[in-house]
């Protein structure tokens, strides 16, 4: 067994949360398999402004966020909980665990930043042709397609995703307004003081070769909230969509049920 490894037979339900524009059909199979695979009861919920809630105004602070997604918690869920969280849904994830009343059991949080690991970590100065082609184009194809560009270097399923990513901003569409939204709560979110997160076990987990978020960012909070950071040598930003079966087994090593 790992030594990183948490062994606990508390965690019964998971959440996951998805990160800037995206909802939870991005998550593509990824939730199934680790139902399957793991044996959680996993429960996908969307940030307001996207997805399910698509129609609704994205809050201008993280905060926000993270109280809209509390109270839309399914009342199955049984607590404490674990969280994995990707990107944007990293920095919810981080102001819930320093807001926890003892909900939360466990946190994985992927490729995630705040305003405190340096703008040019956040967002590296080579994605930033593709995120202005994401904002400012007026085609939804050539919007996902530079988001996928950006976020995943599995180059081979590009051609799969890609209509499928179309599909989903056509059947709930997020609006640039959202979008903006979310870039200034994102923008101005700072990780908690190191003593608001030392009662709740967490793991970052990012890849040296990520494109659009330096893996430097997951490395300097891993370092102030003294959690384990796992390393991959070549995915993209989107560690689901890259290479799903290395982070099933990163879960599995990490999150051992009694």
């Amino acid at each position: 067994m790992s030594q990183l490894a948490l062994e606990t037979n508390a965690i019964k339900d998971w959440i996951f949360l998805r990160g800037l524009s995206r909802e939870k059909a991005h998550w593509g199979d990824f939730i199934a398999r680790c139902e399957t695979e793991l044996g959680w009861r996993c429960h996908a919920i969307d940030l307001a402004g996207f997805g399910s809630e698509h129609q609704r105004p994205s809050p201008l602070t993280i905060a926000e966020i993270r109280q809209d997604v509390q109270q839309r918690l399914p009342a199955a869920i049984t607590k404490p909980f674990g969280i994995v969280a990707l990107s944007l849904g990293g920095m919810v994830a981080l102001d819930w665990l320093a807001n926890s009343n003892g909900d939360i059991a466990a946190a994985i949080l992927i490729s995630t930043s705040s305003a405190d690991c340096g703008l040019l970590n956040r967002l590296k100065p080579s994605a930033l042709p593709s995120t202005l082609n994401a904002l400012l184009s007026t085609s939804i194809q050539s919007q996902e397609r530079a988001i996928l560009n950006m976020v995943s270097n599995n180059k081979a399923q590009h051609t799969e995703l890609l209509p499928q990513w179309c599909h989903i901003r056509e059947r709930r569409p997020a609006t640039k307004t959202n979008v903006v939204r979310q870039l200034i709560a994102a923008s101005r979110f700072q990780s908690p003081p190191t003593d608001k997160l030392n009662k709740v076990q967490g793991y970052f987990i990012s890849s040296r070769a990520d494109r659009m978020v330096s893996h430097k960012c997951s490395e300097y909070l891993a370092k102030k909230y003294h959690y384990p950071l796992i390393l991959h040598s070549n995915a993209g930003h989107d560690l689901p969509i890259d290479d799903a079966d290395w982070l099933i087994g990163v879960f599995r090593q990490l999150i051992v049920t009694a």
